[in-house]
């Protein structure tokens, strides 16, 4: 028989907006496994601010202080910046990947995303800027992320157009993708069901 793999808490990062409850009806359909966290960001999605965090690297400390020493990790768009920076610099914490319509972390705009910074501004204009100045590209070292990571994308996602997607899936050694027919960069909120079905799969997965 193959072995059973651990249970391990769950947790999920949101994207820029920090809209946390959007992910929170999957992270529900998911929890009678396991122990699940929905981490907020401070001064995003109506979390309190916190004026100590300047940076990308502050806010990941913070999260990281406040999770168990080993999850898996799911993310929601630009959360994934997040995601790739634990498992490069800390790859000890994270057992699995779970990277939903990623759109950070290479570069989105040659693959055909729409920048979406301009009109984050103007709906969130003294919201932290960690999000909105992270211009990341760690393409040529995610060769070095050796965890099993699924890539979730929609094909009508104008923000994380499934190309993105396949370039993770191409430079990640141990990465497979689904891509959700109709989907948009909303896909957490249109597909809850569908996606915790593929991320339940990928977490019992030897």
């Amino acid at each position: 028989m193959p072995a059973i793999a651990p249970t391990l808490p769950l947790v999920f990062f949101p994207g820029a907006g920090g809209r946390v409850e959007h992910l929170r009806p999957i992270g529900e359909r998911l929890a009678h496994r396991r122990t699940t966290y929905l981490c907020e960001y401070p001064g995003l999605g109506g979390a309190a601010p916190d004026p100590n965090l300047h940076t990308m690297a502050d806010l990941q400390r913070r999260l990281l202080a406040t999770l168990p020493e080993q999850f898996d990790l799911v993310t929601m768009s630009m959360g994934g910046v997040l995601a790739l920076r634990i498992a490069l610099e800390q790859p000890a914490r994270i057992r699995k990947l779970v990277l939903i319509a990623t759109s950070g972390g290479v570069d989105v705009e040659a693959l055909g995303g729409i920048d979406w910074r301009d009109s984050f501004r103007l709906v969130q204009p003294n919201a932290p800027s960690w999000f909105l100045e992270d211009r990341s590209d760690m393409t040529s070292e995610l060769g070095r992320i050796a965890h099993p990571t699924l890539l979730i994308y929609g094909d009508a996602d104008l923000i994380a157009p499934p190309r993105v997607g396949h370039l993770l899936q191409k430079n990640l050694p141990n990465a497979r993708i689904e891509v959700i027919p109709d989907a948009t960069h909303d896909l957490e909120i249109d597909h809850p069901d569908l996606i915790a079905r593929f991320i339940e799969a990928h977490l019992r997965r030897p």
